[in-house]
This record gives C-alpha cells, structure tokens and sequence, in this order.
C-alpha cells in the first residue's frame, strides 16, 4: 500500500507534500533544493526506490520509475505499469506542498554520487505529528537530483524511510510496457 501510494506520482512530488514549507527568498539552500526537485520533474530518469517501514523493518521493497515525456512507467514487484505524466503538473504539485509545515535547509558539504561531483543538502520539516530529516545529493554539473534519502518520523519515531537513485542517462521505455 505504501508503495502504491509513493510509486502514484513522481517520487519528489508525493514526497514533497510531507516534507517542505514555504521558502524565503533568502534561504540560498532551500532555493537550491525546489530548484532542483522543479528541473527533475521535466527531466527524463530512470529512478531505483527502496523503502522500508517501521511495519516491516528489514524487509525493503525495491521499485523503480521512468519518466520519459508524458509518460510515468512505474515498477512495483517486479510489474510494471505505464500511466499519463504532466511534467507541469508535477512541477505546480511539488510549488504547492512547499507551503505547508515548518523546515530548515542546509548545505552540508560537496560529496561525489557514483562518481559525479554534487552538492549535499539535509531538509528537516515539521508537521503537526512529526515531520521528515531529508538528504538529497545534486549534481553540480547538471542541478539534477541524484540521490534522495527520507526519514518520515511520527512522534518522534521514523516510520518509513526510504531512498531514491536518479540516473539520467540513456534513459528508456521498459521493454514491453505500453501506455
């Protein structure tokens, strides 16, 4: 259930929703974040999800999303599933979720994804019943997300986490999926 519901829309903006506030102009490091999270979502990629609940721990589910045009091809045990994409859509999504709860921003350190040079942030937010400790790893290069880890808390306690690996490169279709 819980991958369904990540794996329904582009995994920056599902996540969003729980995990950004409003953003000054000022905050030169959340600027740097929704600059980013905005390029993704008109950017073809191929991204590799790992989540794992308090629910289930050590028992990960793994699945993976293409995005290409106007299309979301999503992978979820081991099915996958093809659906309608609207990159502006996704773009306004992930605007609007930035206006709820409190954060903090912070650019932490350079630091190499699979070889290429990027930029780490944290992102901790607030919300009325717990709030999120977020790492995400952009390329200096490009200004694309790389790498994405969540810590969802409630009360104090994470109750999922989970990661994202971004890759631009040679991105296709799965072989055999329609829309």
């Amino acid at each position: 259930m819980i991958a369904a519901r990540l794996l329904s829309v582009p995994v920056f903006a599902a996540v969003l929703a729980g995990l950004w506030a409003p953003v000054r102009a000022d905050d030169a490091a959340c600027q740097a974040v929704l600059q980013a999270v905005l390029k993704q979502t008109a950017a073809p990629v191929h991204q590799k999800v790992t989540i794992e609940s308090a629910a289930a721990p050590g028992q990960p589910m793994h699945n993976e999303m293409i995005r290409l045009g106007d299309t979301l091809y999503m992978q979820a045990r081991g099915q996958w599933m093809a659906r309608l994409y609207d990159a502006a859509k996704a773009a306004e999504d992930a605007r609007q979720a930035m206006t709820k709860g409190e954060h903090s921003c912070t650019r932490v350190r350079s630091e190499a994804v699979d070889g290429q040079p990027a930029e780490l942030y944290r992102v901790q937010s607030k919300t009325a019943t717990g709030g999120s400790d977020t790492q995400i790893w952009i390329s200096t290069s490009s200004g694309l997300p790389l790498r994405q880890t969540v810590a969802m808390l409630e009360q104090g306690t994470v109750k999922l986490k989970h990661e994202v690996r971004s890759d631009y490169t040679n991105v296709r279709a799965p072989a055999g999926v329609s829309r």
